[in-house]
């Protein structure tokens, strides 16, 4: 990249007058751009003017134009100084000295100020009496003269054309000046007023499809709005109205495209007429391929295009008119899909070309192709259901047949390689080793159409998702929330042993999220049915031991809380669905997979809930065949669980169970107790680990249930906090359960854990209180030192004091 090339691509577009001309007296910010005090004659009153988007200001009292390359020589810098000063406003690394040219930058400068020195002057020309006719045209439009004033519009004039841009034929009276990133003039667009056709030629040399009219101004935060005719475009933005865009025509170039992905979203304004509106329909589907989200202006109240609406309204109006833009998916929902009664016939055409669209942007806008699948499905009176079903055969039906055309391409071309060749022709050479190439380069392709390519690094798309990460789901108690949390898109795994608390605390979690999110919350359940789920929830809620919900149930009668419990349950059932895998068949977690992305089609999902991840079955093998253990079994659920997390964004919580080696659950968790640890923890982002006191074996641990003064966070191995931590959840007759960090990519505080408070009987998990209970009670000050907790074998109720 040569000097030019480099200042016009990557540090003016970087640049802006406050930078460079900032400092002249007067400076300040006037309609389209800038003006000052000129730096180059005296004066009192400012006539410097500084265009947004273009590298140099021109004073329209002694007519001098200022490029910034040369501004910053009449501060005394030369050469290699006013690159690198040029590079360091700019925030870009200098270009290496090897490569920079200074006399050659300072030359493209010199040469784009004639050339807007005598733009100025074919502006000026349209008020030359000699130029009324240009001037009439431009009055019939509407246009006053403050208005044509403010456009970049002008007309031919005696003064010769500076060498290296060529004017269009001169019939062509009205031009509009090309320019490039950088602001500088590099053709123009010539418009005929005596009503022939064509009615725009170009300068040689310029191709309307590659220039985008008024790119320039643009700055990385607005919003472009593209619109057909480039005076069109010139008018509006002459009412400071920021982002405004022309493609000269009702199609947009690729080049063009290019250029508008360089922003998030685009507002297309293309002519209401039926060349417009395919031309719309063209352009969402090319920039939404490359990501950009558009938005459409249905129609102008009646007006043919966006100039005459901005006439007889304002050009307020129509920038009110953008703001309320709709979404471009939206838009080509109700084109395809028409209100009111269709036949059969045309219910059906609309019905085919619908899925189309939707099956089309399930590939680049999964979200768009969701509302177009409810757009229709409300439409047409057909279940959203059914129709996501009907998009997702299409799709994949679509990538086999892409698949099956490469393999037929490679077919033919192997058998071309086979036949006697020119000697000459070695595009791919012949015999054997020929084909194999080929067949080896058709399954790489073949391949690629079922992923995306890898792409480079976008710093703004990856700030504006950092911007935009979820803080992660709190937890049911404060303690844990403040030491860690649920973060979205990846597999969380808790961990335990039997009997510690696994679906208990799983259930806490799940109401947690129904009372705190306005998400559904989906649970996978392998070893209890949905309606002792659902009593095991009532339970939680009403605070009544679980043998004693089912009881109700049974007797018909409820207590006032368990009235409650219902109450509040029914509010919230239709955001929690509960899989029974044996009832409906769902046991493993490819079938686990579609159910999920089904509800993330229709609604938004908090979280996914597996109870307990072994009990899955692992995902099909490619070839069919059995995986040669349990290990990689178990690793390839946790894979595909992790994968189920990344691509819907959610977090995935799989309850896992630790190894029964573990001496009977003395000890806490660790990572290598998990059963088949490796490949869980491998795709796990968290881990944590669960340990129940009233499981563990006998042991003694000094008493006293008081809470340390700086909180209940310990160290997991901390025997000394622990005793204290199991006497203050006897004295409130529950049982300690203890929250452990085994692993946490994000939030780290591995080793930290928090006791929490279990109630087994009603399944109740609550923070550890800080005072004891009414079970405790003091006996003997004297023996306050002596006094001892003794932790019962499993299915013990609590402790004695000795």
């Amino acid at each position: 990249m040569n000097l030019t090339d480099w200042l016009d691509t990557e540090v003016y577009p970087r640049l802006s007058h406050e930078k460079i001309f900032g400092d002249l007296p007067g400076f300040r910010r006037v309609g389209r751009g800038y003006v000052a005090l000129c730096p180059v004659h005296a004066e009192s009153t400012p006539s410097f003017s500084m265009p947004d988007g273009r590298p140099f200001g021109h004073c329209f009292g002694c007519g001098q134009t200022l490029s910034w390359w040369k501004y910053l020589e009449m501060k005394g810098l030369t050469g290699q100084q006013v690159i690198r000063e040029l590079a360091h406003l700019a925030g870009v690394p200098p270009l290496p000295a090897s490569g920079a040219d200074p006399e050659e930058a300072k030359k493209a400068a010199e040469e784009a100020e004639k050339m807007e020195e005598w733009w100025q002057k074919a502006r000026a020309a349209l008020f030359d009496p000699a130029k009324e006719n240009v001037l009439a045209y431009l009055h019939g439009r509407g246009y006053t003269n403050d208005v044509i004033r403010a456009m970049d519009i002008g007309t031919t004039h005696l003064e010769p054309l500076p060498a290296g841009v060529k004017l269009p034929p001169p019939e062509y009276v009205l031009l509009l000046p090309a320019r490039n990133r950088a602001g500088r003039i590099i053709g123009f667009a010539g418009r005929r007023i005596d009503g022939k056709e064509p009615k725009y030629q170009y300068s040689p040399g310029l191709s309307k499809t590659s220039i985008l009219w008024g790119f320039h101004r643009l700055c990385r935060e607005d919003v472009p709005v593209a619109v057909e005719g480039v005076i069109d475009s010139e008018y509006i933005a002459a009412g400071n109205i920021r982002g405004i865009v022309a493609l000269g025509g009702s199609d947009l170039s690729d080049t063009q495209a290019d250029l508008l992905a360089r922003h998030r979203r685009v507002i297309l304004a293309l002519d209401a007429d039926d060349a417009g509106r395919r031309g719309t329909e063209k352009a969402i589907m090319k920039l939404v391929a490359k990501g950009v989200k558009t938005f459409v202006i249905p129609d102008f109240a009646g007006a043919k295009d966006p100039d005459e609406y901005a006439r007889v309204h304002g050009v307020a109006a129509f920038a009110d008119l953008a703001r309320r833009a709709v979404a471009g998916h939206r838009w080509l929902a109700r084109r395809l899909v028409p209100d009111g009664e269709l036949s059969d016939l045309a219910r059906d055409a609309a019905l085919e070309k619908a899925l189309d669209l939707a099956e089309t942007f399930t590939r680049f806008d999964p979200v768009a192709a969701s509302e177009i699948i409810t757009e229709t499905a409300g439409k047409l009176a057909l279940s959203e259901a059914a129709l996501a079903e009907a998009v997702e055969r299409l799709s994949e039906k679509r990538r086999r047949e892409r698949a099956q055309q490469i393999w037929l391409d490679a077919l033919e071309k192997a058998r071309k390689a086979l036949l006697p060749r020119d000697p000459e022709d070695v595009e791919t050479g012949s015999g054997p080793a020929a084909v194999a190439r080929i067949m080896e380069r058709a399954r790489e392709e073949a391949a690629a159409t079922l992923q995306e390519p890898p792409v480079s690094l976008n710093v703004a798309d990856i700030e504006s998702e950092l911007l935009a990460f979820p803080e992660g789901l709190a937890f049911p108690w404060a303690g844990v929330t403040k030491l860690t949390r649920i973060d979205s898109a990846g597999l969380v795994t808790v961990a335990a042993g039997t009997h510690h608390g696994k679906s208990t605390f799983c259930f806490n979690l799940i109401l947690h999220c129904l009372a705190n999110y306005p998400g559904t919350v989906i649970l996978w359940s392998g070893e209890m049915a949905a309606m002792l789920i659902y009593a095991r929830l009532i339970s939680i809620l009403a605070g009544t031991e679980f043998s004693a919900t089912i009881a109700a149930f049974r007797r018909g009668e409820f207590s006032r809380e368990q009235m409650d419990a219902r109450e509040k349950l029914a509010k919230w059932a239709d955001r929690l669905i509960i899989i029974d895998a044996l009832k409906q068949n769902i046991v493993g977690v490819d079938e686990l997979a579609v159910a999920v992305k089904n509800v993330a089609r229709r609604q938004e999902v908090t979280a996914v809930f597996v109870d307990y991840l072994q009990q899955l079955s692992p995902p099909e093998k490619p070839d069919g065949g059995r995986y040669p253990n349990r290990e990689q079994e178990v690793s390839a659920v946790a894979k595909a669980l992790h994968v189920l997390a990344g691509s819907l964004s959610v977090p995935v919580v799989a309850f896992a169970q630790i190894s029964r080696n573990n001496f009977q659950y003395k000890e806490r968790p660790r990572l290598t107790d998990l059963r088949e640890s490796g490949g869980i923890e491998q795709w796990s982002s968290a881990v944590f680990g669960l340990w129940n006191s009233s499981i563990a074996g006998k042991r003694e641990v000094e008493a006293g249930p008081a809470a340390p003064s700086e909180g209940w966070y310990w160290s997991a191995d901390d025997a000394q906090e622990a005793g204290p931590a199991v006497a203050m959840a006897e004295s409130h007759g529950g049982v300690l359960l203890e929250v452990s960090v085994l692993k946490h990519r994000l939030r780290g505080n591995v080793g930290k854990a928090v006791p929490l408070l279990l109630y087994p009987a009603a399944g109740r998990i609550v923070e550890l209180p800080t005072v004891p209970g009414p079970l405790w009670k003091e006996k003997d000050e004297g023996r306050d030192e002596s006094r001892k907790v003794t932790m019962l074998k499993r299915g013990a109720r609590g402790a004695r004091k000795k």
